[in-house]
């Protein structure tokens, strides 16, 4: 007969495939990943929802790499959270384009220097 030790010990899913990959993205070692894996399936151990177990492990990794974390648009109220960041880079785009055409029209405008 054999002697199992510690039974109670929950077994974490299989790695995903794209942990290493979250890794490189990061700039931390794949260990370190795998670490934070672990401790992601430890917390949340529902099955049910995978989802939920990789978005916590994507914020991990971000946590990890000292990324800043960026506002979710997809919990805008019913469900308009592309339309949100289009509107946002739209905004950018505006911003861009009026400041070049800015600098295009004071340099056009600037009486140029001779040279002497």
């Amino acid at each position: 007969m054999k002697n199992h030790k510690n039974q109670n010990v929950i077994a974490s899913p299989a790695y995903p495939e794209v942990l290493p990959w979250f890794a490189r993205r990061a700039g931390i070692a794949e260990a370190r990943a795998k670490v934070l894996w672990d401790l992601t399936c430890q917390e949340l151990t529902d099955k049910s929802n995978p989802k939920a177990r990789m978005a916590r492990f994507i914020e991990r990794i971000g946590e990890e790499a000292g990324l800043p974390i960026t506002p979710d648009y997809s919990e805008q109220p019913n469900g308009f959270g592309w339309l949100y960041s289009h509107y946002g880079r739209l905004g950018d785009m505006a911003l861009v384009a009026g400041g070049a055409f800015a600098k295009f029209w004071q340099q056009a405008m600037t009486i140029p220097q001779l040279a002497r």
